[in-house]
């Protein structure tokens, strides 16, 4: 089992280091596929990912690639549906059985591989236009308009990273691309330190509930993290997009699965 755990650390760690995809849109489903119970899972992958996020914040942060007000705005909304969650998925936890809890559990994970594969694809499609100097925008800026939205987005995002480990990234990418005029590199870098605060409540929380394995999670960094370094050396040597594309495809295909 420990070499199943390190060798698909790195083959995910090369998916995201080559397309930038996000790393619980992978992680997730590859621990449940590897026999790890779906709400163990999502606190495992909550770990996994806040440990590569730290690396990149910091690395961002540094480049000045982070617009702390929008970063600021969404936590607003964020951080406290990811306090609720946890609550919510603490007391379901002490009224349903484990297998129920599971079962709904694989089933919203499920949902949210299918909503984020399709935001995902949306969001490649908004960066391209913007690259090619015609975004997407509907130019909310940071007025109250703006930040109302951010708060709302923000309140998604934290309710679906802490219930399913999933949309940290990708929900916040979508929005900066669609909503604001930040340069691509301020959207990803924006959005890697708003989740490096969303994770962190949430891994806290499933610590607190008691689902989350060390080990596993230890495990799978071994193999991720070089996995990630040898995906981001490759990535000008492979067609990126359509890369990324297929495995979106992929993953909306494992979560319709995973619904029927």
């Amino acid at each position: 089992m420990e070499i199943f755990l390190v060798v698909a650390g790195f083959l995910v760690g090369i998916a995201v280091g080559a397309t930038a995809i996000g790393a619980g849109l992978l992680t997730v489903p590859f621990l449940m596929l590897l026999g790890i119970r779906p709400t163990e899972a999502v606190g495992t992958a909550l770990a996994i990912n806040l440990a590569t996020r730290l690396v990149a914040a910091w690395q961002h942060s540094r480049q000045k690639t982070v617009h702390y007000g929008w970063v600021a705005s969404m936590a607003l909304g964020s951080i406290p549906s990811a306090v609720l969650t946890i609550f919510l998925l603490s007391f379901f936890k002490a009224k349903m059985s484990v297998e129920s809890l599971d079962t709904t559990v694989a089933k919203v994970v499920g949902a949210m591989l299918v909503i984020m594969s399709l935001v995902g694809i949306f969001s490649e499609f908004a960066m391209h236009h913007q690259k090619l100097g015609k975004p997407l925008l509907l130019k909310l800026g940071e007025g109250w308009k703006g930040k109302a939205l951010a708060v709302l987005t923000g309140a998604f995002t934290g309710a679906s990273t802490t219930s399913t480990g999933i949309g940290a990234g990708g929900i916040i990418v979508a929005f900066l691309a669609t909503c604001t005029s930040l340069d691509p590199s301020l959207v990803v870098g924006t959005s890697v330190f708003h989740g490096v605060l969303l994770t962190s409540v949430s891994l806290l929380g499933h610590a607190w509930v008691g689902e989350l394995n060390f080990l596993t999670a230890a495990l799978f960094l071994v193999g991720s993290l070089p996995g990630a370094l040898f995906g981001s050396r490759i990535s000008l040597l492979v067609p990126k997009r359509a890369l990324k594309l297929t495995l979106l495809t992929i993953v909306l295909a494992s979560g319709v699965r995973a619904l029927i």
